[in-house]
């Protein structure tokens, strides 16, 4: 059984320091996404490339808020643009917090699951169901580079991972860009992904609870 070494975990330790730092300065005011609008007006290059940045320092991070930088970009491009930058930033944030995870040595961590085994079933889990597990947790909102680090910690298949995280948030993500682009709810389309997307979270909430109790089940017949 591997002890657990700090050094194992550094891309996590750069991660929280990343936060701490970051964290700090968007609470200081020394950053502020309000002001981006204003530093890009009509400079729409330097305002795809600021975008991208944020969203690198959100992989790295997690303190951007997604929602926020969503609605920013909405308002400094155009509505095609805005949607294809924030489908590429919304990759590459999923794409570093997943990296950060995978190149982080998990024997230990797999030693601590090994000890306990009701917590490793849930992970087994979403392992095991690869693809739909991706997608509905990502449903249920939670921190996406949380959940990036600790499925790139799991070793789930990268593509399958991306595709399933960027699917889960495009719905809402889309809603994001037409309400902050044109603050028209009256769109049909707005509603219809804001539909979709409810739909979505619902059925998601009701997917994983049945696949967790699924593999607390299995895991119950197996110590049996």
């Amino acid at each position: 059984m591997k002890k657990f070494r700090l050094r194992d975990y550094l891309p996590v330790l750069i991660m929280v320091l990343c936060a701490v730092i970051f964290g700090v300065l968007l609470a200081t005011g020394v950053m502020d996404l309000d002001t981006v609008p204003q530093l890009v007006a009509n400079r729409p290059v330097l305002a795809v490339l600021v975008v991208l940045g944020l969203y690198v320092l959100k992989g790295f991070s997690g303190v951007v808020v997604y929602n926020a930088l969503v609605v920013v970009v909405s308002m400094v491009l155009p509505l095609p643009a805005a949607l294809a930058v924030n489908g590429v930033g919304t990759a590459v944030c999923l794409s570093i917090s997943y990296a950060m995870g995978r190149f982080t040595k998990t024997e230990s961590l797999e030693s601590v699951l090994d000890r306990h085994p009701k917590i490793k079933r849930y992970f087994s889990a979403t392992q095991e169901y690869g693809f739909a597990m991706c997608f509905a947790i990502h449903m249920l909102g939670l921190n996406m580079e949380v959940l990036g680090l600790l499925l790139g910690m799991l070793r789930v298949d990268y593509l399958t991972y991306l595709a399933g995280s960027w699917l889960a948030i495009m719905p809402g993500m889309v809603c994001l860009v037409i309400a902050g682009n044109s603050l028209d709810f009256s769109s049909p389309v707005f509603w219809v992904f804001l539909a979709i997307n409810t739909v979505l979270v619902v059925c998601s909430v009701v997917y994983t609870l049945r696949k967790l109790r699924a593999a607390k089940a299995k895991g119950a017949e197996r110590e049996e």
